[in-house]
């Protein structure tokens, strides 16, 4: 395969198009205040002179520059830049009061705005007072005889550089212009609308991201950047970074911190360039610390320093002092300093009684505040990580000042949340979640593996919950994970404009945000799409063995949705303007073909390792086909690496393909990508003669494995009869098509011409009929299809249907051996009925459900409700119950609700067995351990619990480390003995936070193996 060629793609300078945007222009949930079309009283300000304040804060006048920048890759024309003086308003000459169109932008403390208010053209006493916000709105003779303005005004510093950074997106320009080279939008004319806006406060008061596990990408990208091995993260790299964060929104940082040998001792962001902090200050960036990197100081800081041990029973002198140099290091910059004390390198802290070591750090490192700072307040954090949850459940906490974030368990569930008067704390309650994560039970570092509605789910509770002071973002190396970081934090901006039936909208306005109008829809819904796919499980997870070969083609399935998922997004990247391509190639081109190559290895590998156990000669085709796949992914690194001039170099360089072991560190990301475990068979080799070599696979079957291994002595022109070529049983409401392989596997010189015989039925079809394997096709499949209408009612019986084969010199023959059942149910009924042994109901398909009233009144009905989109083994979405908070305040409405799933079993059965498949959650209350009951006709209520107790309170249940890669708790309930018949299946929880995917009914032994259990049983009536 060739990659493309993006070595001719321009830069970024001159990322500009005319094609024509849609009216409304995007920054895309917020209220427009600006478009393309003139009309109602709007005026054009794409030739406006921008005015601000001489004396407001640093970081908006570097907002305004930027914004002066941003105007003129729009229009083409660069603003005219005044900075108003208190001697502007009296100079009647003033070039700046002048009458023309104006932009005026200022912070409420700002003697510019506060002249606009003193002389009545501008109200703020709306937005006085708050945090964040900004108010747009149009001013008409802002200064005697000055014309039009459209005037940006923020309560704060970041209020006014928000309101700066959303004109400039309405305008055309995207937050991600540095960071995934996405061009401005050209236009001529920028029509201010005549309404007033008004934008915050935000949902989450401090909102950012943590730069974690950035080696190998991130530091050797930068590194290369500047030539050299080694370069530090220094003000050139932060500036982007803090562009970025503005520019979404955000406020907030973790600065990168990975330990390193080349060289020692790794990121230092307070010393890796001093002008660092005061940076981050002038941009109005709050910076802090990871969980473990407590009073301002790095871990690299200590491991440098060469003072004893971090150990606070034995070197707590030093410990302290080094703390304390934190404190005064800080100085005025704003800052959220975290608490506590964990052990060296992200590990337990060292000693037998942590509790009460903790309790002694906390009131060491609230002396040093004293002494350094005297009284002035500072923000204080403590994140109870992994083994810190279990000292909070123990009853450790800090003083009430300070804030505490509860995480994710570092796959994307959230494992605590504010119960009781928690989130009442002075300090409040945050939010520690991971994009990306380097751990166990397995890395996942490489690309963006994040189902947006999953990242929803989780971080909406956290809203509803009122964890809402800080929610920092894990993401690595932050690209690849533009996609999810935006949504997360547009998410934290305004909580409120989101619900799950919006991802699709979303999704539409980002695609129209960074490519315009033309191909947004179809962007929209290949993300979507791969949303989806990513969500079944995190790729560093999948490896040949994770989805079944044999089963439900279940393997096949998946890598047929990749490969057209591949498929569409290089058709859609020939048409992409060129000025979009790089920006294409980033956000979308590369994680979805690469996607699509990664699941094309593994799957392909497996489906090989399949191939070579029945002798098929195509097994050697798989092989070379997958060492093509492996190779085509180094053509996509490489192409990335290409991109504007090797712009990003090296920024994909995380292996990830890799053998899954059951060796020691089988959680890390691999140092270099490998293929394993390819197979081959001997082309020029007959298979053993009284086999011959025709073989012959029938979906779901192990027979042609079985004559891989031995055969009987049998007579060429009889049927195989150890291992025979047998169907599933076909049923009225089964699958409409069942397939047979044909498949060549000896000398693959000798073409083998094969025929089916006569179907003695005239209601089974079966093709193609006849044809030939030589060395350009190895397989034919054959499908099978009944006409059911025509099949005599209650037949069962097995029809047969030989293939003779005729490779020279003996002419072989065998049997597919095809089961039909012709069982059908009542006229009446609508439900799903049995088939194959099994019955499978996606959870939004019930046929009934029950609401009640909470015991409170005048609050909303308890009902379960279908959660679009949220499904790891659906396509229909999830269940749970509505509203949140109301089915929270009264267990009694949440238990009274139900959903019921009518069943029909044709035949009785010993024992029915039931899998219930529930999206991952962990119990964020343990007060409200979540239970889940699932009941057949009638039977009482069983409440069980989702999950089984950890080791210890605050920890990670028992069967996290098995089961968290699978997106999915599976949990089993036995029903004993069923008659045939007729039956009802009812579900019910005690949780909002239980969401139900699928329930899985084998009646008959019929279930078999399958990561994602069987499709969906079909729903009649």
């Amino acid at each position: 395969m060739i990659v493309v060629n993006l070595e001719s793609s321009p830069q970024y300078e001159n990322h500009t198009t005319n094609r024509r945007h849609g009216n409304e222009l995007n920054a895309l949930l917020e209220e427009k205040f600006v478009s393309y079309n003139a009309g109602n009283g709007s005026f054009d300000i794409a030739g406006a002179a921008v005015l601000g304040d001489e004396g407001d804060f640093t970081g908006v006048h570097i907002a305004l520059k930027s914004l002066v920048l941003d105007y003129e890759h729009i229009t083409g024309k660069r603003p005219v830049f005044h900075n108003f003086t208190a001697e502007y308003a009296t100079s009647a000459n003033s070039t700046a009061l002048a009458s023309g169109t104006k932009i005026i932008i200022g912070s409420l403390s700002s003697t510019l705005i506060r002249h606009l208010s003193s002389r009545g053209v501008l109200d703020v006493s709306d937005i006085r007072g708050k945090w964040e916000v900004f108010k747009t709105t149009v001013v008409d003779d802002p200064f005697a005889g000055a014309g039009q303005a459209l005037v940006i005004v923020g309560s704060d510093k970041r209020g006014t550089i928000f309101g700066i950074h959303t004109l400039a997106e309405q305008s055309g320009q995207s937050p991600y212009h540095w960071f995934a080279d996405v061009p401005p939008k050209k236009h001529s004319a920028i029509y201010a609308l005549r309404k007033t806006t008004t934008h915050g406060p935000p949902t989450v008061k401090y909102r950012g991201l943590f730069i974690n596990d950035e080696e190998p990408a991130l530091t050797t990208w930068w590194a290369n950047q500047h030539n050299v091995s080694y370069y530090p993260l220094n003000t050139e790299f932060y500036a982007h970074v803090f562009d970025l964060l503005l520019r979404l929104k955000a406020n907030y940082l973790w600065p990168a911190m990975w330990a390193s040998s080349t060289p020692p001792p790794g990121n230092v962001f307070f010393t890796d360039d001093p002008g660092n902090m005061q940076l981050a200050d002038d941009y109005g960036i709050v910076v802090s610390t990871s969980h473990h990197e407590p009073m301002q100081r790095a871990t690299n800081e200590w491991n440098a320093s060469e003072t004893g041990p971090w150990d606070w029973r034995l070197n707590k002198e030093n410990v302290t002092q080094f703390m304390e140099e934190g404190i005064r290091r800080m100085g005025n910059n704003e800052s959220y300093v975290t608490l506590g004390m964990r052990g060296p390198s992200d590990s337990a802290i060292v000693g037998d009684d942590a509790v009460n070591i903790l309790k002694e750090v906390f009131e060491v490192e609230r002396e040093i505040f004293k002494k350094v700072l005297g009284d002035q307040k500072v923000n204080q954090v403590w994140t109870i990580y992994k083994e810190v949850a279990t000292y909070y459940a123990a009853g450790l906490t800090p003083p009430d000042d300070v804030t505490i974030i509860m995480p994710d368990d570092n796959h994307g569930q959230v494992q605590r949340l504010p119960t009781g008067n928690e989130s009442s704390r002075e300090g409040g309650i945050g939010v520690y979640f991971h994009f990306e994560y380097f751990g166990s039970p397995r890395s996942y570092k490489w690309s963006n593996s994040n189902n947006l509605p999953k990242v929803l789910k989780e971080l909406l509770q956290a809203f509803w919950r009122d964890a809402n002071r800080i929610w920092v973002i894990n993401v690595g190396d932050i690209k690849p994970m533009e996609l999810p970081l935006g949504f997360a934090m547009d998410l934290a901006w305004n909580a409120s404009k989101f619900d799950f039936t919006m991802i699709p909208t979303y999704l539409q306005l980002y695609s129209e945000r960074e490519f315009g109008t033309e191909h947004a829809e179809a962007i929209a819904a290949l993300l979507m799409e791969f949303s989806h796919l990513i969500g079944m499980r995190r790729f560093e997870m999948v490896h040949p063995g994770t989805y079944s070969v044999l089963n439900y083609h279940e393997a096949e399935r998946v890598l047929a949705r990749w490969t057209e998922l591949a498929d569409k997004t290089k058709a859609l990247y020939d048409g992409i303007p060129e000025a979009y391509k790089p920006a294409f190639y980033e956000l979308v081109f590369y994680p979805l073909v690469s996607g699509a190559t990664y699941y094309a290895v593994n799957l392909g590998t497996a489906f090989n390792q399949q191939h070579a156990m029945e002798r098929r000669n195509s097994a050697n085709t798989l092989a070379h086909q997958v060492l093509e796949d492996f190779e085509y992914d180094f053509d996509l690194i490489e192409g990335f690496d290409a991109l504007l001039e090797g712009k990003w170099k090296h920024i994909m360089s995380q292996a990830k393909l890799d053998a899954v072991t059951q060796q020691p560190r089988n959680w890390a990301n691999p140092s270099r990508d490998m293929a394993t475990n390819l197979s081959f068979v001997q082309l020029r080799q007959n298979m053993q003669f009284s086999l011959g070599n025709l073989g012959i696979y029938a979906e779901g079957s192990t027979s042609p494995i079985n004559q891989g291994r031995w055969a009987e002595s049998i007579d060429l022109s009889m049927p195989t009869v150890g291992y025979p070529a047998s169907l599933p049983a076909l049923n009225p409401y089964g699958p409409p098509v069942r397939t047979v392989d044909l498949f060549m596997r000896g000398d693959y010189r000798v073409p083998i011409d094969w025929e089916l015989g006569d179907i003695p039925v005239d209601w089974i079809s079966i093709t193609p009929r006849s044809g030939t394997l030589d060395q350009n096709k190895y397989d034919q499949r054959l499908s099978v299809s009944v006409n059911w209408e025509k099949v005599p009612d209650a037949y069962n019986g097995t029809i047969n249907v030989g293939v003779t084969s005729k490779p020279a010199p003996y002419p072989y023959f065998d049997i597919i051996r095809i089961p039909i059942v012709n069982q059908k149910v009542p006229i009446n009924f609508r439900g799903f009925p049995e088939t194959a042994g099994y019955i499978s109901i996606e959870a939004p398909h019930f046929q009934r459900s029950s609401s009640t009233t909470p015991e409170s009144t005048g609050i909303e009905k308890v009902k379960f409700t279908t959660i679009p989109y949220l499904g790891t083994r659906t396509e229909s979405g999830s269940l749970a119950l509505r509203p949140y908070k109301a089915s929270r305040a009264s267990l009694s409405a949440s238990t009274s609700a139900y959903v019921e799933y009518d069943i029909y079993l044709f035949n009785r059965t010993s024992a029915l067995n039931a899998t219930i498949y529930i999206n991952a959650c962990l119990d964020t209350d343990p007060s409200l351990l979540m239970r889940f009951s699932l009941s057949l006709d009638g039977a009482p209520q069983n409440l069980t619990r989702v999950l089984g107790d950890p080791k210890n309170a605050g920890d990670v249940p028992p069967e996290w480390m098995s089961d968290v890669p699978n997106q999915v708790w599976t949990k089993k309930v036995g029903f004993g003995a069923v008659e045939a018949g007729r039956h009802t299946v009812r579900w019910s929880v005690n949780s909002p936070e239980v969401y139900l995917e699928k329930i899985v009914l084998d009646t008959r032994g019929g279930v078999r193996e399958s990561y994602l259990g069987p499709p969906e049983s079909m729903l009649v009536g």
